[in-house]
């Protein structure tokens, strides 16, 4: 079963992905759910609820802005303020019984950088991010490895035509959002999709640096 586990919506604010179109795509590429991860929000998640498609299975979760990066936390039912020390935003995740997944480690933006995840005590790694290049990508598989944590998987779609792009692949039948994080937290599935292009990363940074201008120097 193949979960896209990072997608963003149009409450993100940097996506153009309506929570609609965005459940339409999983159903046309054959995805068995979703978590739709918005920055420092629950909006989109919620919105989808209420527009539920069969078949696909809805992952709750919200991609947290810390002080030094983000993080992604799965299965919170409530925001985690944004701009808090890694630690204590790692703490308030898990105090929801929630994940904590270090998301794209090595992005020079908003990655939290291999020291960073290395001093605390996550839950998963994300190894594999479709915005995210190959090198950096097999980069955080091998910090996984080495930490010995298990991974998980995701497009980090913005636009609707990557939804799905890239995935986490679960080594069992999953029938509930329990099922899906057991799975993560197994180590025992796998990933597959694109990575990033080297045609793609110069338009990406143009992109970062005028979006944190804009944001006045401060993380999405």
């Amino acid at each position: 079963m193949r979960f896209d586990l990072h997608v963003h919506s149009v409450h993100s604010g940097d996506s153009d992905n309506g929570v609609e179109e965005l459940l339409d795509a999983c159903v046309r590429k054959g995805l068995a759910g979703v978590a739709i991860m918005d920055h420092n929000t629950l909006q989109g998640y919620r919105q989808a609820l209420s527009m539920q498609r069969e078949g696909i299975m809805l992952i709750p979760g919200v991609e947290v802005s810390s002080a030094q990066g983000h993080i992604l936390a799965y299965n919170v039912e409530e925001e985690v303020p944004p701009g808090l020390e890694v630690g204590e935003t790692v703490d308030l995740i898990k105090a929801q019984g929630g994940i904590a997944v270090a998301a794209h480690p090595y992005r020079l933006w908003s990655g939290l950088g291999e020291k960073v995840v290395r001093e605390h005590h996550f839950d998963a790694i994300e190894v594999h991010n479709g915005r995210s290049t190959r090198r950096h990508n097999q980069m955080a598989s091998a910090l996984a490895e080495e930490m010995g944590l298990p991974f998980t998987a995701g497009s980090d779609s913005h636009e609707m035509r990557t939804v799905g792009s890239a995935y986490f692949e679960s080594a069992r039948e999953c029938h509930s959002v329990e099922d899906v994080i057991r799975e993560v937290l197994s180590g025992e599935g796998s990933t597959g999709g694109r990575h990033r292009s080297r045609a793609e990363t110069m338009g990406y940074g143009v992109k970062c640096i005028t979006e944190w201008f804009g944001r006045g120097f401060r993380r999405m």
